[in-house]
């Protein structure tokens, strides 16, 4: 089986992008065997801190024969068209065919393109995925025009053995690569994917990330001893991308450092210098780390736990330093920093935005019914702590400092709780705050954050969100899904505009208030749509259904609430039935209402009915249309769309049995309300004009 394996040796690749990388290079590979019509057996890529690796097993030796008919210019065009037609297609008069078409005479040709050996089509393709690729950040060096995520420093490019031709970024490809920066920096040279892979080996580079990442979770689980390491899966991924030849060690923490907040000592460990903190079995923080080296050492590490020991410790001494020194001052007293400090230069200081969110906890309270007064003193507090000394060299802090410093104050567990928990979600999925005040803090200050920078132009465009608007739109929908209240987001957003100062902050770009509500709305629903698709599975015209019944300022809880419930309905007979029949009705009414100049609302007369059949779906219409929308009002979409299944049996029997179209007009009128009012009945669940199938 032939093999194609195609290496990027480059200066260390950040690790938080090595993921995407490896992605990214199999995605080109596919699309463009694709585009060239070639078959493979197997696409693998690899990815460690110095090389981004493709390797592509059963290749075929050239690529197949194409053969095209090709369209020329009619006979009677001007010859300079036609010879331009031969010069392009590398062909003769003779070697053309006149056809007769409705549109006159015109020349046909046959073109043969012969297959190329698959070497040349691999050293294009290899220069594409170079330049095609894209990288969040990139750089160029020296004099080099050409860009990469860090300076390339060599290309392995080789098919069966043999060479592939590529110069890029000034590097020409070979078959040679390097192991280790320093256990093994000397080239070698490579003859196919297994032996690439063991010399890597031999030469202190484990290839293969997840590999490198369950080894990296055995051994720091063994040096840990009978100490447990701290469960974080993302600092396991980050690690694995750091090193080609992981090597754990266990260091000790000084004894007086352990008096200080766990958060204070983990966030250096794990943020700052990527080390694993230790519990004992009870899960109290022990004094001591986990980490992994890129290197062996002949005194077994001792030098390199010494040499991390001293940097954490530097770091835990700035760390009880700014713990000892913000306590000295009461927590509001950082609130006069806020005033200096920008939350967007078009949207005023943070001390504003603590202003604007004071307002608008207040009327979030009132609308779920809560004093105001219970969520003032959170909000007066809530963005203090950004203004201490630990918050600005531990940033990850914010929110956790400003709930000890509440607390070591005499705050109650309330107020310092909220002041954390505010930041929650803090990422998809996350938990959101456990006390109610925490959740309006929460949500006033996503609404505030999201307003604010729709209003002045600023949204997510293609893969740039500098500002995390979309992490914050999910926050938000995420939180108004609280057990605590519910509260009509749209409703709110024009709370959000109407808070902030526009005449005193003027800023170059402002969207009028029902503008910038209606912008973010879409944004918001759209970010709804996907946490709906991608929590429970619901379809996006599932939800654009819902929403286009659901109106009078819909809660996100009611509307999850409903499309689950039409998710259930649709997954069964009885919703397929009742859309099959809600588009039969609607056909027909909008013929016969086009036609007749009419809007037929659903007044029906009951003495006008003659077939049982309509009589029997009237007499269920009238009992069930009432207890839907009573249902509806109350919440319960579940027991409202059982409820609507139970008329599928006689919107069948109707449509079986009845011809809507009768001779008799006052008949005729008569059935078509009848199916504007099984319409208006279905509307009150969904618009299932919006639902597919």
């Amino acid at each position: 089986m032939t093999e194609w394996l195609f290496e990027i040796f480059s200066e260390e690749i950040p690790s938080r992008m090595q993921q995407d990388a490896a992605g990214q290079l199999k995605t080109l590979a596919e699309k463009a065997f694709q585009e060239e019509g070639l078959v493979y057996e197997r696409i693998r890529t690899f990815v460690t801190p110095r090389r981004l690796t493709l390797v592509v097993d059963g290749l075929p030796l050239q690529t197949i024969e194409k053969i095209e008919e090709k369209k020329g210019p009619r006979t009677d065009a001007p010859p300079a068209a036609l010879e331009g037609f031969l010069k392009t297609n590398g062909v003769k008069r003779e070697d053309c065919e006149v056809r007769e078409t409705p549109k006159g005479s015109f020349l046909f040709v046959i073109v043969k393109q012969p297959g190329k050996p698959i070497q040349e089509i691999l050293s294009t393709l290899s220069q594409s995925f170079l330049e095609q690729f894209r990288w969040a950040k990139s750089m160029r060096w020296g004099s080099e025009t050409k860009t990469w995520v860090r300076p390339i420093r060599g290309l392995l490019n080789v098919f069966e053995g043999h060479i592939i031709p590529l110069t890029y970024a000034g590097v020409t490809a070979s078959n040679e690569t390097r192991g280790h920066r320093f256990l093994a920096p000397k080239p070698f040279t490579v003859q196919n994917f297994k032996d690439y892979e063991q010399k890597l080996r031999d030469h202190f580079v484990i290839l293969d990330w997840q590999e490198r990442r369950n080894l990296i979770e055995k051994d720091i689980e063994k040096v840990a001893g009978d100490l447990t390491p701290f469960k974080d899966e993302g600092l396991l991924d980050e690690v694995a991308g750091l090193v080609e030849w992981p090597i754990a060690l266990r260091g000790q923490v000084d004894a007086h450092f352990m008096d200080l907040p766990n958060e204070v000592i983990t966030t250096p460990m794990r943020v700052h210098q990527r080390y694993f903190p230790l519990v004992d079995s009870k899960g109290k923080l022990a004094p001591y780390f986990g980490f992994c080296a890129n290197t062996t050492a002949t005194d077994g590490g001792k030098t390199i736990v010494i040499g991390n020991e001293r940097v954490l410790r530097a770091r835990l001494a700035d760390a009880k330093f700014f713990w000892e020194q913000d306590q000295l001052k009461p927590l509001e007293h950082f609130n006069i920093a806020l005033k200096t400090r920008l939350f967007h230069q078009h949207l005023g200081s943070i001390a504003d935005k603590v202003e604007r969110l004071g307002k608008l906890t207040s009327l979030i309270a009132s609308k779920a019914s809560i004093d105001p007064i219970n969520v003032s003193r959170e909000t007066f507090l809530s963005k203090a702590d950004l203004g201490s000394h630990m918050v600005g060299e531990f940033p990850e802090l914010q929110g956790i400092m400003g709930r000890y410093y509440a607390l070591n104050q005499g705050e109650t567990p309330e107020v310092a709780q909220a002041i954390e928990e505010h930041y929650w979600p803090k990422v998809s999925g996350g938990p959101i705050p456990q006390t109610v005040s925490g959740v309006i803090l929460a949500m006033a200050d996503r609404l505030d954050t999201l307003m604010g920078f729709f209003a002045i132009g600023i949204s997510p465009t293609g893969s740039k969100d500098p500002f995390a608007l979309r992490r914050a739109g999910l926050a938000l929908i995420a939180l108004s899904l609280n057990p605590h209240f519910k509260l009509s987001i749209l409703e709110a957003l024009g709370w959000a505009y109407d808070t902030y100062p526009w005449s005193e902050l003027a800023p170059p770009v402002l969207k009028k208030r029902e503008e910038a509500i209606n912008d973010l709305w879409q944004f918001i629903l759209e970010r709804f749509k996907f946490m709906l698709k991608d929590g429970q599975g619901s379809p996006y015209d599932h939800v654009d259904a819902v929403l286009g019944v659901a109106h009078d300022h819909p809660t996100f809880a009611d509307l999850t609430s409903r499309v689950k419930a039409l998710d259930q309905l649709m997954g069964g007979q009885d919703g397929k039935n009742l859309l099959a029949a809600y588009k039969r009705a609607s056909n027909i009414l909008k013929i016969e209402e086009e036609k007749d100049k009419v809007r037929y609302e659903g007044t029906i007369s009951e003495g006008v009915l003659q077939e049982v059949e309509e009589k029997t779906l009237f007499a269920n219409l009238s009992v069930k249309s009432p207890e839907i929308q009573a249902l509806v009002q109350k919440g319960d979409f579940v027991k409202a769309v059982q409820d609507l299944a139970t008329l599928r049996p006689f919107v069948d029997q109707f449509f079986e049995k009845v011809i809507v179209n009768a001779d008799e007009e006052k008949v005729r009128a008569n059935r078509l309300h009848l199916l504007a009012y099984l319409r208006k009945t279905l509307h009150q669940i969904a618009d299932f004009s919006k639902l597919e199938g």
